[in-house]
């Protein structure tokens, strides 16, 4: 019994060691911890497990409040000599962060900056072509903008991997590349999004003069540390509306399960004289983000003030402050002479227009560029010939310079955290069995922003022109062969007028109400020119209605015109009736179009008389209709 008791206490006793030397291990750098897996295979094994992975990322996160790390790619002269050519570099920015215990700012985080450590970078590339995309867990996303190649580096294990070449992207003349990064809680994967923007302009124009933008493509690599990670391409019809394109251009940042651009809405098609002013071709600049695990695009818009014509904006950027999503940049204002630097917190995602709240305005014109705590900001001064970075608190309103410069302006920078993720599989966190003697790395961020109750409130609103009922009827014999050979939801007959209005319930329905009702409103006719297809799916077979302005079915026109002055809104694309909504290939199209003839020859000819306006409210992102739903209707007189 004794024997027994002996035993049992030994192995206690080694199990506290054990837990012991586990505790201690996990809060050495990644370094260190690199150089101890050759202590034993024992230290390898623990080293590499994915539950000590995401201990050691835990405790990482939390020393962040006392020591702070800045990832910066600046340009420099290594050189005194003036001929010589800046290069790019990348540089770990160190701060040590203290907290204020008495005074005015009591309590206030304060960070004092330490040092500064440039770091290789493993890539067969030149770093001048490498691009920031974003950071996770340790991870960092490049892209080469020479070759569109992406990588995955994690700088403090010294770790890269090149992702294969896609082949979903190539030969489709795109002009653009917009590339985002984050983590997928659910399958426990790295994923990265790289989104196709075809270009319009050198393509052939229709019989009308039309330039059509196609939709764009988007391709998925997850990252599992397997040899079976791969792209794959993704749907991408929550990017657009039956008359607009959502453009994702510039990617901010990866937060709480979501990956975050600032883009453009912009039209499914120009006139010719359209196409080279800006003002024409966007509506406006939305937030576009996007959900790694329903691997769904989702938008909403900047504040209101954003869309005053006498308020100008800048060099706007999305950082996460107080751990809430908050928008920086300048502000212009044409009533008051002076640039202001603005931050609007987010306070929900509910709603077209989200929730925000403007919180602070000083007077500064630099580039935003990091929050390194609650009241600390980086920022670059863009104004000063040697790029200088500047230090700014924002409550004590002081500001400094630190001793690092770039001979250019083209900071970009990321808060990153020390990890031994491994980027080439292995002791992946994304790999890691749930435990509960193992802290969860993704603690923090366990409670998306696109809960379920929010995203129900993700609508817009069209307006619509609805046919008679026996034209209806004759238009969904058509639908209903289409759908029957190609799939796709049943469809209401209808003509978009106004499309991806973003107004709260109350006020687009007054204003619906309100316009027709102190106006007598005529009811016109549509003429069907022609059967056009489309690689859109809310536009893939549809009737294209005359609006030609040299006939009268120019009304249908006027009628948009009318509409779009009460929304805010400049409905550019022609009318159109959608006969199916829907992918469809080349050969599919050709069938398609046999179809239609087939079912009802005389289609093209058609005319009838519009009586009614609809407005519905639309989630765009329901390809299935279920949720699409009619609020209010109004009758047309017609002669």
């Amino acid at each position: 019994m004794e024997v027994e008791n002996e035993k049992g206490m030994a192995e206690c006793g080694k199990n506290i060691v054990e837990d012991v030397v586990k505790q201690i291990l996990s809060t050495l750098p990644p370094k260190t911890l690199i150089r101890f897996k050759c202590v034993s295979k024992r230290w390898y094994a623990l080293i590499t497990d994915p539950r000590f992975v995401a201990k050691h990322l835990s405790n990482s996160m939390h020393n962040n409040l006392s020591t702070t790390s800045v990832l910066l790619k600046r340009s420099v002269c290594k050189d005194t000599r003036e001929a010589e050519e800046p290069e790019m570099v990348f540089s770990f920015l160190k701060f040590r962060n203290d907290i204020a215990n008495g005074g005015e700012h009591a309590h206030e985080e304060h960070s004092y900056f330490s040092e500064v450590e440039d770091v290789e970078i493993p890539l067969k590339t030149s770093s001048e072509s490498l691009q920031i995309v974003g950071h996770c867990d340790g991870v960092i996303c490049l892209v080469d903008l020479t070759g569109d190649e992406v990588f995955l580096w994690n700088p403090a294990i010294q770790e890269s991997k090149l992702l294969p070449p896609n082949p979903y992207l190539q030969g489709y003349g795109f002009y653009y590349y917009a590339v985002a990064f984050g983590y997928d809680p659910k399958s426990k994967g790295y994923k990265v999004v790289k989104i196709g923007c075809p270009c319009p302009i050198g393509r052939e124009r229709d019989d009308n003069g039309y330039y059509i933008y196609d939709p764009y493509k988007a391709v998925l690599y997850t990252h599992m540390g397997t040899d079976s990670d791969s792209w794959r391409e993704i749907k991408t019809c929550s990017l657009e509306t039956q008359t607009t394109i959502l453009w994702p251009e510039t990617f901010q940042m990866y937060f709480k399960n979501v990956c975050y651009w600032t883009g453009q809405e912009q039209h499914k098609e120009l006139h010719a004289y359209e196409v080279d002013y800006p003002e024409d071709q966007f509506i406006g600049k939305v937030i576009i983000f996007f959900d790694p695990v329903d691997e769904v695009f989702h938008d909403m818009l900047f504040p209101d003030c954003f869309y005053d014509g006498n308020e100008f904006f800048f060099g706007m950027s999305l950082l996460v402050w107080n751990e809430s999503i908050s928008l920086f940049g300048l502000q212009n204002t044409l009533s008051k002479l002076g640039v202001s630097f603005g931050i609007w917190v987010m306070d929900e995602l509910g709603g077209p227009k989200g929730a925000w709240t403007k919180h602070i305005a000083f007077e500064l014109t630099e580039k935003p560029l990091a929050f390194l705590n609650s009241v600390e900001i980086l920022l670059a001064d863009t104004e000063d010939t040697n790029g200088r970075v500047i230090f700014y608190n924002l409550s004590t309103k002081k500001l400094n310079h630190l001793p690092i410069q770039s001979v250019r302006d083209d900071y970009k920078a990321v808060v990153y955290v020390n990890s031994i993720v491994s980027v080439l599989g292995g002791n992946r966190l994304g790999r890691r069995d749930d435990s509960s003697n193992a802290e969860s790395s993704h603690s923090k961020y366990t409670s998306s922003p696109l809960s379920h109750s929010m995203l129900e409130k993700s609508h817009s609103y069209s307006v619509w022109a609805i046919p008679p009922d026996e034209v209806s009827i004759r238009v969904k014999k058509v639908m209903e062969g289409l759908r029957a050979e190609f799939g796709g939801p049943e469809i209401e007959p209808h003509i978009p007028v106004v499309g991806s209005i973003r107004m709260a319930h109350e006020d687009v329905l007054n204003e619906f109400t309100n316009y027709l009702q102190s106006r007598v409103i005529s009811g016109y006719k549509a003429k069907v020119s022609r059967v056009v297809f489309r690689s859109s799916y809310y536009q893939c077979v549809s009737l294209l209605v005359d609006s030609s302005f040299s006939c009268k079915n120019y009304e249908i026109t006027q009628r948009a015109l009318n509409c779009n002055q009460i929304f805010g809104f400049c409905n550019r694309v022609r009318p159109h009736l959608s006969l199916l909504y829907g992918y469809l290939t080349e050969e599919e199209k050709k069938k398609a179009e046999e179809k239609v003839n087939i079912l009802d020859e005389s289609i093209t000819s058609m005319s009838f008389p519009i009586t009614r306006l609809a407005l519905y409210k639309i989630d765009y992102k329901d390809t299935t209709l279920k949720s699409w739903e009619k609020i209010a209707e109004y009758p047309l007189l017609f002669d």
